[in-house]
């Protein structure tokens, strides 16, 4: 089977990659013949880290060229159907699902995110056109009810982000300590290591001032602080504010990171505290505990989604907040990380549902 996936690759996202990551692994665990071509801002880079075909998913002749030759189109994951941070991406990713509808491709929704939608002629287009697709994946029930809302009346599957499906035993966490350790970072692996993976925001600098009271706190009593891009170069900017806050050090990563490194890292953790998305996903896939920093309203769902309560909005979070959680999470009894380590397995099993719904259609 050849299948062609579009989805927001390419850009120096470790999260967005890290889906493109989990997807190409499920499909090649379910099918190991799959003949897969993904759509990709860098598609040199894409191919070479994952061994897979790429095109340019700017180029329109590669495009059409590409949906023509696939059997199937995986759309997604990711957020790639909504109208709040980007008001042209829902138009590509509508555009290329239409593409291939018209060249009578088969179409799969992959584990998206969806919404929030809110321009009326956005929510229509969408409608009209996932009611004409082959299957439905979502990776929370607010996403399901968003499309329902917009008038999708196809079965809708309800599964988890493809990422849960990484579990902790296959990331390599000695890759991680040689990362952290190297350009004499001053990591140390010796002491308890909370990773902060943070972003620009609108009143950024009051609620970068609280991080950084938070993490100082954190510093004051034993622990380390580790700055962690997710969205380069961007969040690098993001980690040198917060470390220009602190009174005390705290270790700031400025690579470009690849998936497979970023969770390396993240495995040695013993706490994770992220706005990112997937720095949240990711944590939760490595039995991590996690305190949420919520934008949007998919971190608050993700949260929510695995049981996880110390999450904070960041238009009202303060430091003491935040305090009060690290010392929470920093009491979980072995209960507590035994039921966390079972959902996980169970949101395993899941994330891999869209893969083989693939094999159905």
């Amino acid at each position: 089977m050849k299948v062609l996936l579009s989805g927001y690759y390419g850009f120096d996202n470790a999260g967005d990659d890290a889906v493109l990551f989990a997807i190409v692994q499920a499909l090649r665990e379910t099918m190991p013949d799959v003949d897969i071509t993904v759509l990709s801002n860098q598609p040199e880079k894409t191919a070479a880290q994952l061994q897979v075909k790429a095109v340019n998913r700017w180029g329109k002749l590669d495009l059409l060229k590409a949906i023509k030759q696939c059997d199937v189109l995986i759309s997604g994951g990711g957020s790639l159907l909504q109208d709040v941070t980007s008001k042209n991406g829902i138009l590509y990713y509508l555009g290329i699902i239409w593409m291939a509808q018209k060249m009578r491709k088969k179409v799969l929704v992959y584990a998206q995110g969806i919404g929030p939608v809110q321009d009326g002629r956005n929510r229509a287009m969408t409608a009209k056109i996932l009611n004409k697709v082959q299957g439905i994946t979502v990776r929370d029930f607010d996403s399901r009810n968003e499309l329902i809302e917009m008038g999708v009346y196809r079965e809708i599957l309800v599964c988890v982000d493809p990422v849960l499906g990484i579990t902790a035993d296959e990331v390599d966490e000695t890759l991680g300590k040689k990362l952290l350790e190297q350009d004499d970072s001053g990591w140390d692996s010796g002491k308890k290591t909370m990773m902060v993976a943070a972003r620009n925001w609108a009143h950024s600098e009051q609620f970068f001032a609280e991080i950084a009271r938070s993490c100082d706190a954190a510093v004051q009593q034993g622990w380390q602080v580790v700055l962690l891009p997710f969205h380069y170069p961007e969040d690098v900017e993001a980690g040198r504010k917060i470390a220009s806050l602190m009174k005390g050090q705290a270790v700031i990563l400025t690579d470009n990171y690849s998936p497979q490194e970023t969770m390396a890292i993240l495995k040695n953790a013993d706490l994770v505290m992220g706005m990112r998305l997937h720095s949240l996903i990711m944590g939760a896939a490595l039995l991590k505990p996690l305190i949420g920093l919520s934008y949007d309203p998919k971190v608050t769902s993700f949260m929510q989604l695995i049981r996880q309560q110390e999450c904070f909005a960041v238009d009202s979070v303060d430091a003491e907040q935040l305090i009060q959680a690290m010392q929470r999470l920093g009491q979980q009894t072995e209960q507590e990380r035994t039921m966390q380590r079972r959902n996980m397995e169970i949101m395993a099993r899941q994330a891999k549902a869209p893969a083989a719904l693939l094999q159905s259609l």
